[in-house]
């Protein structure tokens, strides 16, 4: 009886979201993670040659960074490797940083808030089952300051003047 118990719950704490050293997700989580990723995007930025290959790419490039980057007044910005920087995460300080999340575009930060934390947990397996690859993509860059390519270059109108001037 003891064991039987014990056993049970092993296995729920195993399914969690905020699954035990960040060693063991439920494939149903990860499935849902890999869902949510490709819902919300996250590939379009993350994973080189994504768009380019009608929204495919070889398993050890997937969200390694450095997809498509932008530039505009802000600088340059460089779209993270998440798969090395889930690696340095466990699903606790990933659900916490992406909730206080506020970066420079074209990230669009604000759509964490409509996730759940288990949404966001099985994001976070879903990256972290694919394993450690790929390099750190390039830092941010001052505007003004010579940045590597590729990158999109987005072009705003002036700010709109006042009537009469």
């Amino acid at each position: 009886m003891i064991k039987a118990i014990l056993a049970c719950a092993v296995g729920i704490l195993l399914t969690t979201p905020a699954f035990a050293g960040n060693k063991t997700a439920s494939s149903k989580s990860i499935q849902h993670g890999e869902f949510l990723v490709g819902y919300g995007g996250c590939q379009d930025c993350h994973t080189p040659g994504w768009a380019e290959h009608g929204g495919q790419a070889p398993k050890d490039m997937l969200l390694t960074g450095g997809g498509t980057n932008f530039q505009g007044p802000w600088g340059t910005t460089y779209a993270p490797n998440l798969r090395l920087y889930v690696q340095k995460l466990t699903v606790r300080e990933w659900i916490a940083r992406l909730r206080a999340l506020k970066t420079r575009p074209a990230m669009p930060w604000w759509t964490f808030r409509y996730l759940s934390d288990k949404d966001l947990a099985d994001m976070y397996a879903y990256i972290h089952s694919l394993g450690p690859a790929g390099q750190p993509a390039h830092a941010w860059v001052p505007p003004g300051q010579e940045a590597p390519p590729p990158y999109l270059k987005l072009v705003l109108p002036p700010a709109a003047q006042p009537a009469g001037h």
